[in-house]
């Protein structure tokens, strides 16, 4: 270190200083390096479903995922894992917490993994066709839209997963035709199989993906779901009896990771958004008058419907009316079940017209 006369100023520390801004200017740039080389590789955003390849609803993502490459010109590139090959629905939720998939096309049994409002919209016999379950559902959506996001997932689309039906291997009728059955649950629900068994039920708790062989082995009889689904799994060839009896509906919903979604630069979330909502709709329409074509296709197969009464009806409806409340605070919050309870009986009143 030296002291120079002229400048009054010490020429070692001077340098070591530039010396030291130089390596930090080296050491930024060393890890600037990877940020550059990734941002000239497209985002990939892996979405998982449940859907089997060439369903109705595999196809809709398919063209989700051409549309989100047009608009960011190759920059954004969905990889979908159809047909549960990234697990059951409970998994997929797992898989998103931890970023080991980004997005998923979820049933209600899944989004309820996140929020239990959801499973509102699906209360047995909550309402008698599409134009009733429209208004309740337009009634909580904008609740149900920030419940998700409050937890951390956008909601791209709500979604239809069709009408719930009950499918067995034996006909049943009425109740009790069921109770003599084992039923299909999905595995990692902790409340579903004790609902049942309060309600006199036989429960089998399964991935989704096993219940084709689960019905061809006789560990379960029976398996509730909308037409369309069980075309595409091919169930029918196996649980052939269809009661003719719209149990529930199904609804389901496009969601992505809000942390990933802010990922993708902003200039493209409308853009995004817009193809979505109008792929969506599409398959809105369509899984909403599938179902009785998918039933048409399965009978020339094998299917045998069983019609029921209105004395049957009324079976199944004293049957849902005395166990509805277990429901409350266990498959579903509290708060959205006294919500959409409330909701059905203003439908209900004498005088009432849907909007």
């Amino acid at each position: 270190m030296t002291f120079n006369p002229w400048t009054g100023r010490r020429t070692v520390a001077r340098q070591s200083r530039r010396v030291g801004r130089g390596r930090l200017g080296l050491l930024a740039l060393a890890l600037a390096a990877p940020l550059l080389l990734t941002a000239q590789r497209p985002f990939i955003v892996k979405m998982a479903t449940l859907a089997p390849e060439g369903s109705p609803w595999h196809e809709v993502l398919r063209e989700i995922r051409q549309d989100w490459l047009d608009i960011s010109g190759g920059k954004v590139r969905l990889t979908i894992y159809a047909g549960g090959t990234a697990g059951d629905e409970s998994d997929m939720v797992r898989k998103m917490r931890i970023g080991q998939i980004q997005s998923a096309a979820l049933s209600a049994e899944g989004l309820s993994y996140i929020d239990k409002g959801i499973y509102a919209l699906s209360l047995p016999m909550l309402a008698k066709n599409y134009r009733e379950l429209d208004w309740i559902r337009a009634q909580i959506e904008p609740e149900l839209r920030e419940r998700y996001r409050s937890k951390g997932y956008r909601v791209l689309a709500w979604a239809d997963v069709g009408w719930i039906y009950w499918f067995t291997r034996k006909p049943a009728r009425v109740p009790e035709d069921l109770r003599r059955q084992r039923i299909f649950t999905w595995a990692g629900d902790a409340h579903t199989p004790k609902l049942w068994k309060a309600a006199g039920f036989q429960p089998v708790s399964l991935a989704a993906v096993d219940v084709l062989p689960a019905l061809q082995t006789g560990l379960i009889d029976a398996v509730d779901a909308s037409p369309l689904t069980v075309a595409s799994f091919q169930w029918f060839g196996v649980a052939r009896y269809m009661t003719d009896l719209p149990f529930a509906a199904l609804t389901g919903a496009l969601i992505i990771r809000e942390t990933v979604w802010q990922q993708i630069p902003e200039k493209w979330h409308d853009a995004f958004l817009d193809a979505v909502l109008l792929r969506t709709r599409r398959i809105h329409d369509e899984i909403r008058y599938s179902d009785a074509a998918a039933v048409e296709v399965m009978k020339q197969h094998g299917l045998e419907v069983v019609s029921v009464t209105q004395a049957d009806i009324d079976l199944w409806r004293a049957v849902i009316d005395k166990h509805m409340r277990l429901l409350r605070g266990t498959l579903v919050d509290s708060v959205m079940f006294d919500r959409v309870v409330a909701l059905k009986a203003e439908k209900d009143r004498p005088g009432f017209v849907l909007p």
